[in-house]
């Protein structure tokens, strides 16, 4: 009896043991491994919305940039004219920019002064095109409506406008405004110029064809032989 309660008692053999710590160890990486691979994933997932959140503050502070621009450039009050340029200024930059602004400031006379004009523009979309973090620079289209109103009149028209932006003292200004197409009439479409037709495509419905030849009239019928 007591060689049999021994044997129950014994210490486990040295087979089971080495199985035993096989196993621990397995266990033991699996779990490392899992560990690292939370942490650095969950690193990985940090890093990118950390590296994505300036792009995307410093795209949306030049894109508001660009439409502040397009807005300052295009609204003038005759009545406070000096301020319309203070604004249009505030959005710009660069040497070709700058003379621009003071000669056409230079040249207001008191009758453009007393004239009653006002001119408002209001963003219908924006857009950038191009985006440098490294250079601070960006490219932009807006497109704008403008409402201008004379002691006798009010004329309203849409604008697209490309500028080439960069950011100067923390703020996004412009140092190259370009027209995209003419200005449209938003009261009398009528008045807007034509497109050209591309080569190939749909033909005036209404227009002769050049090259049909021509049907002959019809002789009379004199009756002789």
């Amino acid at each position: 009896m007591n060689s049999s309660t021994e044997a129950l008692e014994s210490p486990a053999t040295p087979g089971r043991n080495k199985t035993a710590k096989i196993l621990l160890a397995v266990v033991t990486v699996i779990a490392v491994a899992a560990l690292a691979a939370a942490v650095f994933f969950g690193y990985g997932w940090g890093s990118a919305l950390l590296s994505q959140k300036p792009t995307a503050d410093t795209r949306d502070a030049a894109l508001t940039g660009a439409q502040q621009a397009a807005v300052n450039l295009n609204t003038v009050d005759a009545a406070a004219i000096d301020q319309s340029f203070d604004n249009m200024k505030s959005s710009i930059t660069g040497d070709l920019m700058l003379n621009d602004l003071e000669q056409t400031r230079s040249g207001i006379t008191d009758q453009v002064r007393q004239s009653g004009a006002k001119s408002e523009a209001e963003v219908l979309h924006g857009t950038l095109t191009e985006l440098s973090t490294d250079e601070n620079t960006a490219t932009a289209l807006v497109v704008i409506a403008t409402t201008t109103t004379w002691p006798d009149r009010v004329e309203r028209s849409k604008l697209t406008m490309r500028l080439a932006m960069e950011e100067v003292d923390g703020v996004w200004r412009t140092n190259k405004v370009d027209p995209i197409g003419s200005r449209i009439s938003l009261d009398n479409p009528a008045t807007n110029p034509v497109i050209p037709t591309e080569p190939g495509g749909p033909a005036d419905p209404n227009a002769a064809d050049p090259s049909a030849e021509a049907t002959p009239a019809p002789q009379p019928d004199t009756g002789g032989n």
